[in-house]
């Protein structure tokens, strides 16, 4: 199956879509932790000759469900992500994931059902079966991990796992934070906080975010290290954050 880009940015990119900035606030029933908000990133990736800009939405849909949704367009096609859930404490407590790409003539599109009465997630991939696999009660989806990320951070914690579901599998995620470094995103100089993702120690993957303390643990930047080069995700401008 082709893609509207070369695959390692689609991977690049996919990896940036799992994290999103949010403003975060003291847990209460009528206040959710996180405000709505829209933002730009910007995504270079090493051997591609033209950046890529996905912009983030997030907004309360009725009642206590929000959706969260991520779109890149460029010459060469399109591609979307989007999910929908429920605050439980820190956790984004997914019901729905799915994404989609087109370009260069061909469509693909996946997406995956989380039950919580039943504890089951099915997905559905383009020219692929339908799958199922059991679920705890606190999975997440891949797009909703930045979420659970910012809220853990704003609560002080150092050392974060988190359930995450996707169109295969149930996986435990492991984030810890390694330290503090001054980043100048849109010409300011900002303090920001160094997380990494904690992989098997054969992985060939090396994944780094840093966000912003003073600014609600915005995430600020991503680096992804794979086989074939780097990947640089920066957001665009801090005007109104």
């Amino acid at each position: 199956m082709g893609s509207l880009y070369p695959n390692r940015v689609i991977r690049s990119l996919r990896a940036a879509l799992l994290l999103v900035p949010i403003a975060v606030a003291p847990i209460a029933s009528a206040q959710p932790p996180v405000t709505p908000f829209t933002l730009d990133y910007r995504l270079k990736s090493e051997g591609i000759p033209f950046s890529i800009t996905a912009t983030r939405t997030l907004k309360k849909v009725k009642g206590d469900l929000w959706k969260m949704e991520v779109s890149a367009k460029n010459w060469l096609g399109e591609i979307r992500e989007t999910a929908l859930f429920n605050w439980q404490s820190c956790t984004p407590q997914s019901s729905y994931y799915g994404y989609m790409r087109k370009g260069l003539g061909q469509l693909k599109e996946a997406t995956l059902h989380l039950d919580r009465e039943t504890g089951v997630a099915a997905s559905e991939r383009t020219g692929k079966a339908m799958h199922s696999y059991p679920i705890s009660e606190t999975a997440t989806d891949e797009l909703s991990v930045s979420l659970a990320l910012q809220c853990a951070l704003e609560r002080g914690e150092q050392d974060i796992r988190l359930d995450v579901a996707d169109e295969k599998s149930l996986e435990t995620q492991r984030f810890r934070v390694v330290g503090e470094e001054s980043l100048k995103i849109d010409g300011e100089r900002i303090n920001t906080v160094k997380v990494q993702r904690i992989r098997g120690a054969n992985s060939p993957r090396q994944t780094f975010m840093w966000f912003a303390p003073k600014h609600h643990f915005l995430l600020v930047q991503l680096q992804q290290k794979n086989k074939d080069g780097e990947h640089l995700m920066t957001l665009q401008s801090l005007e109104g954050q």
